[in-house]
């Protein structure tokens, strides 16, 4: 019995230490947090969406610098680097995380939450920050008015809210209902904007259109692919802007300026390559080369990778992720596949109303 009872003691102090260790939120059930230094300081949320990680924080965090550096609330204080994307209303901004600190980004960008009935039912609250030393501050308040866009949050006893603490998360038991966005210097009183208009004022930067266009085949003659396997271009479901900016020039390799713009009429658009020769090959990359394509609003945004292994076969899904402005080009690494034919499927481009284009497409021989 004594034993026993040891080890239930044990068993309970794992427990509680467990407790008191958790993330702010678990990893894939909402943001996590980072402290973020740019033009001021303040706090960050990071959602993660097609395997890349973004900071959501208030635009006059950021201020008119264009990078940031944030840092981690778990063990390690991870750091990150943020390149400013874009500016919303509500005084929002979103900025593209890399470093150690974009393996530790938190759930994914979900639908718009429904608050309305988690609001009416308490008026408890906690502001979670994270700070420069990677610890993390928990700050009881009082939601004192609760508005369509604006929460009012008054600090408890023993509670107190103070600059730097914009962009902090405004939890209700372990639900994100706001984002701390400004104070009251007479009251002490805190202003969140609401997470769900925050959800709704980002989402069209990350929405994808619907209908997809109607593939068109053709045949041209095989060409090389950069140093990789020889392919072809087959199909697409968007013509060209004109005759010089036909899809076959994504894999001539003998006019290294061409490039492909496409009709950005509807999304999502699609290539389908053929590999040369009548067997399937072995393949764990694909390079997109965006160089040369003006202006940068035209290059695809959100993508993904299938491929099939005889002509006739499912398509499967093999790779998804972001074209950045910012990139001349984007090596697309998956696991090793038999293929004959790979689809390139373009759900978004980065707001030109004219066209989508790229530079090239390359198919690195797998080693």
């Amino acid at each position: 019995m004594k034993n026993h009872s040891r080890f239930s003691r044990q068993l309970l102090s794992l427990i509680l230490l467990a407790c008191l260790t958790a993330p702010v939120l678990a990893a894939g059930s909402g943001p996590t947090q980072a402290y973020i230094r740019a033009g001021e300081h303040g706090q960050a949320l990071l959602l993660n969406r097609l395997g890349e990680c973004y900071a959501v924080t208030p635009a006059h965090v950021v201020g008119s610098d264009l990078f940031a550096t944030l840092i981690g609330g778990e063990a390690g204080k991870p750091q990150g680097d943020g390149d400013l994307l874009q500016t919303f209303g509500y005084d929002l901004s979103i900025l593209r995380v890399t470093g150690a600190l974009a393996k530790q980004c938190g759930g994914a960008l979900a639908n718009v939450p429904v608050l309305d009935r988690l609001l009416s039912a308490t008026s408890a609250a906690n502001v979670t920050s994270v700070n420069e030393d990677g610890s993390i501050s928990r700050r009881n308040v009082t939601l004192s008015d609760v508005g369509l866009i604006y929460l009012r949050l008054r600090p408890d006893s023993g509670s107190e809210l103070f600059k730097g603490l914009s962009g902090s998360l405004v939890l209700v038991g372990d639900k994100p209902v706001g984002i701390l966005m400004s104070l009251d210097a007479e009251t002490g009183e805190g202003r969140a904007l609401r997470f769900d208009r925050a959800i709704e004022t980002l989402r069209p930067f990350f929405g994808l259109s619907g209908g997809a266009g109607v593939a068109a085949p053709d045949t041209p003659a095989p060409t090389a692919a950069g140093d990789g396997l020889q392919a072809t271009i087959v199909s697409w479901s968007s013509p060209p802007l004109g005759a010089g900016y036909r899809a076959s020039n994504l894999v001539d390799s003998q006019e290294k300026t061409s490039v492909w713009y496409a009709t950005a009429d509807s999304f999502p658009l699609e290539l389908i390559i053929q590999l040369p020769g009548d067997k399937s090959h072995t393949l764990d990359a694909l390079r997109l080369v965006g160089a040369g394509v003006e202006p940068g609003e035209r290059l695809p945004r959100d993508f993904e990778v299938l491929i099939r292994s005889n002509v006739e076969g499912n398509w499967l899904p093999v790779s998804n992720g972001t074209y950045f402005k910012t990139e001349t080009d984007k090596l697309v690494r998956f696991a090793p596949v038999r293929a004959r034919q790979i689809m390139l499927r373009i759900y978004s481009h980065w707001g030109d109303g004219e066209a989508v284009g790229l530079s090239g497409i390359e198919i690195p021989v797998a080693k």
